[in-house]
């Protein structure tokens, strides 16, 4: 987990579709606001990980502490099932 590391959400362009909120494991995520989803818990998001910005239709999802994606390597299986952890 990384305090360094976590993604922000830009509102103006956020469909509020919900796949980040469905599709990450970490809780990183709230929607209590719903239907706007909320970066809640930023300390959990796996560093390196872009599961739910890779996922993001409207890319509305960066993260702050990303220099280049090449040099941060995800650390769960977001790359081989379409989202964070599965």
């Amino acid at each position: 987990m990384s305090k360094t590391w976590y993604p922000v959400i830009d509102y103006e362009i956020c469909l509020e579709c919900g796949i980040c909120t469905d599709k990450c494991c970490q809780g990183v995520y709230d929607m209590k606001k719903a239907p706007t989803p909320v970066v809640a818990a930023p300390e959990n998001c796996l560093h390196g990980c872009h599961g739910c910005g890779r996922l993001c239709p409207s890319g509305a999802i960066t993260y702050v502490g990303d220099t280049n994606a090449a040099d941060n390597p995800c650390d769960c299986s977001c790359e081989n099932t379409g989202g964070c952890c599965g």
